[in-house]
C-alpha cells in the first residue's frame, strides 16, 4: 500500500517544527502508523487570511503529495469577524477544481495553544509540564491560551520549544 503523505501549511514559526510531532502523534493514534509529512509551507497570517494567497500554497503543497494524501491547512481563528472556525474553514477552502488532491483546513477557536491546554493530561511526560496537569473546562473558551498554558508548565512557555520531539 502506498505511503500516505500529508503536506502542511502552517501560520506561525512555532507550528514549522510541531507540526511534525502533532501529525505523528495523531496517525499513530488513529491508524496505528506514521505518515510521511513533506516540509512545511509557512504562510504569515496576513496572507493565509487571503483565499488567493492560501490557494497558491495549496497548489504549492499539493504537487508535494503522491499517490494517497493530502494537504493539510493548520491556523488560528482569531479573525474578529468569523467567530466559527467551521465557517471560517469554509470561506478559505479553495476551488475543488483548483485542487488535484485532499484539502483540510483545520482552524483553532481562538488560538493554537489551546489544543495543548487540551491536551494536558497526556503532555505530562514532558519535562516542561507538571506532573499534575489537567486541562481546563473549556480550553478553547477563552483567548490567551499562552498564559493559562503557564500555569500547567514548569518554565515559560515558548512556541519553539520542543524538547524530546514534543511540541510545547
Amino acid at each position: 500500500m502506498p505511503q500516505v503523505t500529508v503536506a502542511p501549511i502552517v501560520e506561525g514559526h512555532g507550528e514549522m517544527p510541531a507540526i511534525r510531532t502533532l501529525i505523528d502523534r495523531i496517525s499513530l493514534e488513529l491508524m496505528g502508523t506514521y505518515v510521511e509529512v513533506t516540509q512545511p509551507f509557512r504562510l504569515d497570517s496576513a496572507k493565509m487570511r487571503k483565499p488567493e494567497e492560501l490557494a497558491k500554497a495549496v497548489r504549492f503543497q499539493s504537487a508535494r503529495v503522491r499517490d494517497r494524501g493530502g494537504v493539510l491547512v493548520l491556523r488560528d481563528g482569531d479573525d474578529s469577524d468569523i467567530t466559527c472556525p467551521v465557517e471560517l474553514a469554509a470561506s478559505l477552502a479553495p476551488e475543488p477544481d483548483l485542487v488535484t488532491v485532499p484539502v483540510e483546513i483545520v482552524i483553532a477557536r481562538h488560538e493554537y495553544e489551546a489544543w495543548f491546554l487540551a491536551a494536558a493530561e497526556s503532555l505530562r511526560s514532558h519535562p516542561s509540564v507538571h506532573d499534575d496537569a489537567k486541562a481546563p473546562e473549556d480550553p478553547e473558551g477563552k483567548r490567551d491560551a499562552k498564559t493559562q498554558l503557564r500555569s500547567i508548565m514548569n518554565e515559560s512557555y515558548k512556541e519553539t520549544l520542543t524538547r524530546r520531539s514534543s511540541p510545547l
